[in-house]
């Protein structure tokens, strides 16, 4: 599901930016730099890893307050994922990959099972390889 949702958020980002109109021959220069501003209005790599190590930083202590971690973690990481799949898909396969299995595990685990000490370790466990993977070979 997470590059569904990507390729979603991807296409729907750039079908916002051609207009309903069709772009005449006239625009043919403004919705191509429109599809480019809309690429960087995607967060850069340093903007994305920013923002999750801003989260990252809190804490939590009991299920509720950790599944709402967890679930801001997540929401983070998958900037991070589409920042970094825009700037170098193969350069940054890896952590690509670490994400979406936390991706993955998180699904599994299902909401209210991202509070839990097993959930939460699961799914905190490959985005933690991730940011480890960027701090060493970025």
């Amino acid at each position: 599901m997470g590059m569904w949702a990507a390729a979603v958020v991807v296409a729907a980002g750039a079908a916002g930016c051609g207009g309903d109109d069709g772009g005449g021959s006239g625009k043919d220069s403004k919705p191509t730099a429109a599809t480019s501003s809309s690429a960087a209005l995607a967060m850069s790599v340093d903007d994305a890893i920013a923002a999750y190590q801003a989260v990252d930083e809190g804490g939590c202590t009991d299920a509720p307050s950790c599944q709402e971690l967890m679930t801001a973690k997540l929401k983070a990481a998958k900037k991070l994922r589409v920042a970094l799949s825009a700037e170098d898909p193969a350069a940054y396969a890896e952590p690509v990959r670490l994400i979406r299995r936390a991706e993955r595990l998180a699904e599994h685990y299902g909401e209210e099972g991202l509070g839990s000490r097993g959930g939460y370790a699961a799914v905190q466990q490959p985005l933690g390889e991730a940011l480890s993977w960027l701090a060493t070979n970025r």
